[in-house]
């Protein structure tokens, strides 16, 4: 059975998933974009009995946002991490796998919600690696 594994950036926790987790979704509610910053958050849905910690369990931060809604981190570096608080799955942050997953994303959640610039313009760049210094009016 395949084992894909995954940390947060300073390798404080780490995790291991049994098995193939599937497809990318993402979810660009409000809540999301404000709790990472960014155009939401990018998540795998693990069954709880697939999902193990290796280390660092005890290391994260759990921040009740709204009875409904939490996001845990780690204490150290503040990596977003696996939202536990479902009975039957557990969120991943997809960000935080260390193995590649050979699947992409399958899902938009809460379109809706989407910030007005998570859309790429007519001339969107894209660039293997950190670009060069460039006129950001550009």
């Amino acid at each position: 059975m395949t084992v894909r594994r995954g940390s947060c950036l300073c390798g404080a926790r780490a995790y291991e998933i049994e098995g193939d987790p599937g497809a990318v979704w993402i979810c660009h509610c409000s809540l999301c974009r404000k709790a990472t910053g960014a155009n939401g958050i990018a998540i795998l849905i693990v069954p709880h009995d697939r999902f193990r910690w290796v280390r660092g369990e005890d290391h994260g931060e759990t921040f009740v946002l709204r009875e409904s809604y939490t996001m845990t981190r780690c204490r150290t570096c503040g990596t977003p991490l696996p939202a536990e608080t479902d009975e039957k799955n557990v969120y991943v942050t997809a960000g935080t796998l260390d193995d590649p997953l050979g699947e992409g994303i399958r899902t938009h959640l809460f379109c809706a919600s989407r910030a007005d610039w998570d859309r790429d313009t007519h001339d969107v760049r894209y660039f293997d690696e950190r670009s060069v210094p460039v006129d950001p009016a550009r």
